[in-house]
Formats: structure tokens, sequence, C-alpha cells
């Protein structure tokens, strides 16, 4: 049995509240203990040691909002290049966001995507899956089939279901699923195009504003609705 030591790392738990000099012991590739106690390089007998230069250790990151080129627009983003650029942040699982082409709306789409990011992602990867058939806004999506393919949440990604009515339809089909809704909270008619938010930068650089009362308008809408459902 192989066992590695490293030592000399600034230890960061969130759950444990855990932010402290310290080193972790593995054996296998599994921890065997952590905790200011490891901190030396004396502080076991044989293994295999790297010094940590008093970089952070922690638990791997989620990232909940990843836009993938995959399927359909690689030259975008792939998840072997999106992968790579996790690994190497101490990412360690990426939540893939539906709007794709095509979008992630159908559950063969969804079985594709965790089959290519099987063979291609250092990472673990899950779909968020289209909360709307083709991201519209205006049909809603199979749900339970895409639960079923492997989706862990529901989002039409950086749109807004602006029909107060499909949304409500959304949230009471999905509630007795105890899904996840992720939605992008702006509302579209007021935010336009504006691609900043509203202010003296905005007007400094010549930019289209967004209110921000555009997303609290926008949220208003959507706690009523999941009052409602």
């Amino acid at each position: 049995m192989t066992r590695t030591h490293l030592h000399g790392a600034r230890l960061v738990d969130p759950e444990r509240g855990r932010d402290e000099p310290g080193g972790i012991l593995l054996e296998n590739g599994r921890i065997l203990d952590s905790g200011p106690h490891l901190h030396s390089r004396e502080s076991v007998g044989e293994a295999v040691r790297y010094s940590c230069g008093n970089n952070v250790l922690a638990p791997g990151i989620v990232d909940m909002r990843v836009f993938l080129g995959e399927p359909g627009e690689r030259h975008k983003e792939s998840f072997r290049s999106a992968s790579e650029a996790a690994a190497a942040g101490g990412v360690t699982t990426i939540i893939a966001q539906p709007d794709t082409s095509p979008p992630l709306d159908a559950p063969e789409i969804l079985e594709f995507v965790l089959r290519r990011a099987s063979a291609a992602s250092q990472v673990r990867v899950h779909p968020t899956a289209a909360l709307t058939k083709n991201l519209d806004g205006r049909e809603l999506a199979e749900y339970g089939f895409l639960l079923d393919a492997g989706a862990v949440a529901f989002s039409d990604a950086d749109r807004t279901v602006a029909d107060s009515a499909v949304f409500r339809r959304c949230l009471d089909y999905l509630q007795p699923h105890g899904a996840l809704v992720v939605h992008h909270a702006q509302d579209p008619a007021f935010s336009g195009r504006g691609c900043a938010t509203e202010g003296l930068f905005a007007s400094r650089m010549g930019l289209s504003g967004v209110p921000s009362a555009a997303e609290v308008m926008q949220l208003e809408r959507d706690l009523r609705i999941v009052e409602l459902t």
C-alpha cells in the first residue's frame, strides 16, 4: 500500500469550520487522516511526501453554471477543454447548462452528453436540463424522462420564462419530483438589450444599462409563484 503525506498546507473545510495549517495523509487515493498534527514533514513514518508550500487544501469545488459548446459548438468550449480548466482551478464537479445546440431538452441528448463527458472530461459532469422546450419559455419539457436520463436541475440558462402562467406550470409539475429549478431572475422587457448595470460607469463607457430593479421585479414575481405552488 502506498501512503502519501501532503504537508505544509493551509487546510480549509467550510463544513467543519476549519481554516488552519495542517496536512493530509492518503492511502491508495483515500484520506486516512487530516489536521494540524500532520503539518510538518516528520508527522508520519514511511510515506511519499509532498510539500504544499502553504497553499490551500480544500474539498473540491462544484461549479453550478458552466456554459459548454457540446453538443453542437465544440469550437466554443468542449468537455475536454472545460474540464482541464476546471481541474486546474480546483473544481471537481461542473454542472453543464442546457443552452447548447441542440438544447438539453430531450432525454437522448442528455444521455449523449453524459456519455461524451464520461469519455472526455477530467472532472465529474452533471447536466441541467431545459425548463422549457427549445428554451423558448412556452412549452414545458418532459421532466420525468429528463430526470430519469440524469438531469440534476432545470433551467433555461440565461433566458427568463417571462410568461407567469407558464412558469407556474413549470413549478407545479416539478414540485412532486422535488426537483431544483435554477431560474434567471431578470425581467426581459425591462432589461432589454442592456449589457451592464445601469449607473455612472455604464454611462461613461457608453454601455447600454440595465436597472437593478429588473432583477428585483423578476425575483419578486418568482417568489410569489413559489408561494403559490
